[in-house]
Order: C-alpha cells, then structure tokens, then sequence
C-alpha cells in the first residue's frame, strides 16, 4: 500500500533518529535565503468547544463533511460524517456524541478491504424519484466511490444507497515515459488509487459530480453521480487533468526519507468546490494550491497554483504540506477559503519544523483572487480537557448558526489527540471549534455575517 509521508513518520517508531543538520531552514535549498528572512504572518488564535472520541489502529481519522438539517427547528440534528480510513465511517452530532459507527468490511485474515479517505456532503440529489441529501466518500482500497443517503432523525442516518455497478475511478494511470499524455493499465492494488474527494453541484444542468485526486500522481478527475433505475447511485467519468511532475525544476518524484526536504510526492488531496463560484480548489500537497474551473461546463485547469508552499515561495504562508480546504460561504459572495498549513513538525525524526507556519490554517478571500489575509492556530482549551489542534488533515466548515455555534463552525481533525496534555499520542480525532472563535481571535477579525443556504447555494 502507498504510505504517506506522515503514516511513514509514525511506522517509524523504533527506527534510529536521523539527525539532519539545518532541517528547519530547508528553504534554503529553494529559496537562497535563511528562514530569519521570511516575515512571519499574522497569526490569530481559536478555541475548540467540542472534540470527539479519540480512536488509533486502523482508526485515524482523516476528512469531516457538516451535514445541515433541512428543518431549522431541528438544526441541533445536523451531524458530521467523517472518514476513519481502514476503521471505516463516523457519524457524530454536535456535541461530538458518536451516532453511528460503520466499520470497514475485512477478509478472512481480519484485514480491512476498504479504506476511507476523504467524504463531502451534498444535497437534493435526485434519486429514485424523490430528492436525498448524500454523503460521498473515497475508497482507496476498492478504487471506487461510496455513497450513503443521509436521512436525519434515525439511530443509523447513513444508510448505503451504492450502486453495484459503481466503476473503477482509475483504471489507468499517467505513463512514465510520457506523464503529460499517455497512461497504462493501473493495477487494482490500492496503490494509484481514489484519494482526494469534493463534491459539486451544478444547479442550473442539476448534475452532482466528484472531484477526485488519484494517490500518487497528479491526476485530479471529475466523476459524474448517476442515479440508478433501483435508486442506487453509479457514476460515469467525465474528464481528467494532468498537473506537473516536475515543478521549478523539482523532481515531485524525488523521495528521501532520512531528509524531509528533499522528500517530495506530486499527488494532491484537499479538495473545496465552491458551489456559488463553480471553483475546484485542489491542493497539491508540496506545490500549492490550483484553480479549476467548473461552471457553465468550461473545465478548464489554470496553469499554475495561485498559492505556493513556502517549499517554492520563500513569502508563503504555508508549510508543506497543503491538506484540507473549505469554504465559508460569507454574504452576497462573499466567505473565505481556509487551508491547512500542516507542516512536519511531529512524529519521530527527521522533522522539518517552520514555527511560524507549522499547524496553522490560512485564510484566503473566496473574491478578490483569493487574497491572503492571515492565518490562525487552534489551541488547548483546558477547561474542558481538550487539546489543539496538530497537523490536520481534513477540515470542514460551515456559515450556518447551529446551536451552541454563532456563525457556524469550524470541523478540523487532529493528527495527535491529546498529546498536549502529557505524553506522546497514537490516537487521532476531531475538534469542533465555533467560527465566532475564530472570527474574533484573527488579526483584524473575520466575518460572521451569511445569507448562505447549502441547499439553495
């Protein structure tokens, strides 16, 4: 299976620590200054209210999706659906009480045959005559999509609506020897296979579609959600894009794991589609961020990432790498795009610590180009035992007032639940942090004014 470069770190628990002398300036071989040189962003602080129960094993919790109750009575059903990769599905409600466990199927030997990735919910899918709100997740294992109607209200609300039909998502993959055109057959060994996940409705064609990134490569699809006559949902491909291996001159091939600078993977994950905008955001997860644009069917990939890790930008507010991006949906169009600057701080070494990006998340303008604002952390609250938040994964927001939550929400998984609270950790979990937290903790302060309605964006 393919191990990313922070499950390599924790498999390395009884490996020799690999002294790298001069590790945390690594810009230097990118950018020909020292570290000292790079003005440090404007950093705002946040507070959890509400964390889930911490799980390890084959449990490490990775993408949140905010599901929003359609009755505005009920708002304190809405739940959040979360991957918890070869542990299977989460459902928890707002205060982090856990609704429904979904364990991954396992063959003879008790090994998992499915891992999930990443999930996104959408809403008003029409399917079997009548419309239903989805959740949508990657299969890195079976290579496929996974789809659950979510009906508020029940013990289980997932229930599994997934075609047995449903394709392969990457049958092929880019060939070596011409990565820009040509592909070969991908073996179904759960190595080049469905990573990344974002949903994206298009209101005025009403047709739901996945935007998927294949692991990696950088191979960012579009899958389109096909209701089946039984009611069961299958998809259909529609189109890929092809982004650089080769980036500044940087091998994204080269791999060293006794040197975390010099240890790169092409291979995107964090995927955010603004519903309003038609915008793909796809984060490369050691290059940056890249616009892909959806509406009106134009599917057009820009040339290159509006924002750079600071692996290629010496001003860059992020550390590689980028993981997990949303959107808050802010008034008439306006909102934000928020990012994860998860650096490699932790884990057994060698590490790479930037102490002014590490664990911090962005904050960009949804208009305006994207516009970099700032960034923030989301500490310990210590008056309910709950620790920060350390190189996320996944992330998840909302602009919707939810009870007990002014303004919505912030959702954010922690890669080392509870470690600050004494002792090394081996569990992970998420944090659910009220956006009025944030928004009055960031220098200058964010916006918590929104008209916005997921089911009519």
């Amino acid at each position: 299976m393919f191990v990313t470069k922070r499950e390599a770190m924790r498999m390395k628990e009884d490996a020799v620590a690999v002294h790298v002398a001069g590790v945390a300036v690594f810009a230097l071989a990118f950018a020909g200054m020292p570290m000292a040189a790079y003005a440090a962003p404007p950093i705002g602080h946040a507070v959890p209210s509400v964390q889930v129960a911490a799980e390890g094993g084959d449990a490490d919790m990775d993408d949140p999706a905010i599901w929003i109750h359609p009755d505005r009575r009920q708002a304190n059903k809405s739940l959040v659906v979360a991957t918890a990769k070869r542990g299977g599905m989460r459902v928890y409600d707002l205060t982090g009480r856990t609704v429904q466990v979904i364990d991954a199927t396992r063959d003879s030997k008790g090994k998992a045959t499915q891992r999930f990735n990443n999930v996104d919910v959408q809403y008003g899918f029409p399917a079997g005559g009548k419309r239903i709100d989805i959740a949508v997740a990657s299969d890195r294992i079976a290579d496929r999509l996974r789809v659950w109607h979510v009906v508020g209200g029940r013990k289980a609300p997932l229930v599994d609506v997934t075609s047995a039909e449903m394709p392969r998502l990457f049958p092929t993959r880019p060939d070596p020897a011409d990565r820009a055109t040509a592909s070969i057959p991908n073996p179904d060994d759960g190595k080049h296979t469905a990573y990344g996940l974002g949903l994206y409705r298009d209101r005025a064609a009403d047709r739901t579609y996945a935007v998927v990134t294949q692991n990696g490569e950088a191979v960012v699809a579009m899958w389109e959600l096909v209701a089946m006559p039984d009611g069961k949902v299958s998809a259909k491909f529609v189109k890929d894009w092809r982004f650089p291996y080769v980036y500044k001159g940087q091998d994204l091939l080269q791999q060293d794991q006794t040197d975390p600078a010099r240890d790169f993977s092409p291979h995107f994950e964090g995927i955010a589609v603004d519903q309003q905008g038609g915008i793909a955001y796809a984060g490369q997860e050691d290059v940056g961020i890249w616009r892909i644009h959806l509406k009106n069917g134009e599917l057009r990939a820009e040339d290159k990432p509006f924002i750079e890790t600071r692996a290629f930008d010496p001003k860059s507010p992020i550390a590689r790498d980028v993981e997990g991006l949303a959107i808050y949906y802010g008034r008439d169009g306006g909102g934000y795009l928020i990012a994860s600057s998860q650096g490699s701080a932790h884990g057994t070494p060698p590490v790479m610590p930037i102490p002014d990006l590490d664990d911090t998340f962005v904050v960009l303008t949804r208009d305006q180009g994207n516009r970099y604002l700032g960034s923030f952390r989301i500490g310990p609250n210590p008056k309910r035992n709950i620790d920060g938040v350390q190189e996320c994964d996944g992330a998840d927001v909302t602009s919707v007032s939810l009870p007990g939550f002014r303004g919505g929400l912030l959702i954010t998984q922690d890669g080392y639940a509870g470690d600050q609270f004494g002792g090394k950790s081996k569990s992970t979990n998420f944090k659910i942090t009220p956006w009025d937290s944030v928004a009055t903790g960031f220098p200058g302060k964010l916006s918590m004014q929104s008209n916005y309605d997921p089911r009519k964006p």
